[in-house]
């Protein structure tokens, strides 16, 4: 669900004005200079909801001005753009605000939902008992010399997700947006991951072989699961 194009904060999606000028090949100053000449055209209050200032800060540590942009306020600005390429690059953003603003819609409907708070309750248990297993596996990794073992709960984390065709995001986060279905699959899969680290460190098996067995473990069950 990760999206370059637009962001999430505060349960609204919006684009940022650097992001624009880089995708449609403008100069940044001349989005500014068109956003602020927007003032004669639209009211100040209703200015304010489609563009909010912010600052960018470069990686030299340089600030300059940047706005956060609404749908409305993308639209708006991009409306009269035609350089080459750019009808491609509206629809893409457009169907970025899209995929977004779903999200977001599951997220809040779930929330509503008992049932699915019930299921989510307990798929965060199977979540620490799965982190458990991860410390566990990354303190048996370091005895055998690894130097980077800590990074073991991003990959296993990140190897349960892509197994079952998900992707991690951090806004809005990915465990709230999921169905009851889904948030089960994982709850299983995590569950399946913390038993098989156990399993596997008490054979007393090499660390680099453990992680391997694990993802494939994964991937079987994945498989299984879809067949059904």
């Amino acid at each position: 669900m990760k999206n370059p194009l637009v962001e999430v904060k505060y349960n609204k999606v919006f684009c940022i004005s650097n992001t624009v000028g880089e995708e449609f090949n403008i100069a940044h100053n001349e989005i500014l200079r068109k956003i602020d000449n927007f003032t004669v055209e639209i009211p100040t209050a209703e200015l304010k909801t489609m563009y909010i200032e912010a600052v960018y800060i470069n990686s030299k540590g340089r600030e300059y001005r940047n706005f956060h942009m609404s749908r409305k306020g993308y639209m708006f600005l991009v409306m009269n753009i035609s350089t080459k390429g750019s009808n491609k690059k509206k629809l893409a953003f457009i169907d970025a605000f899209d995929m977004m603003e779903d999200a977001l819609r599951k997220k809040l409907d779930n929330k509503s939902d008992i049932e699915w708070n019930q299921t989510r309750l307990i798929g965060k248990q199977a979540r620490l008992e799965e982190t458990d297993a991860i410390k566990l596996y990354a303190e048996y990794c370091t005895e055998a010399g690894s130097k980077n073992a800590q990074m073991y709960y991003k990959h296993i984390t990140n190897a349960t997700y892509r197994a079952l065709g998900f992707m991690a995001q951090k806004e809005p986060k990915l465990r709230d947006q999921m169905n009851i279905y889904e948030v089960s699959q994982l709850m299983l899969a995590e569950k399946l991951a913390c038993n098989k680290l156990i399993e596997y460190m008490e054979l007393k098996r090499e660390y680099h072989d453990i992680f391997k067995s694990v993802k494939e473990d994964l991937l079987k069950f994945a498989d299984a699961v879809r067949l059904n």
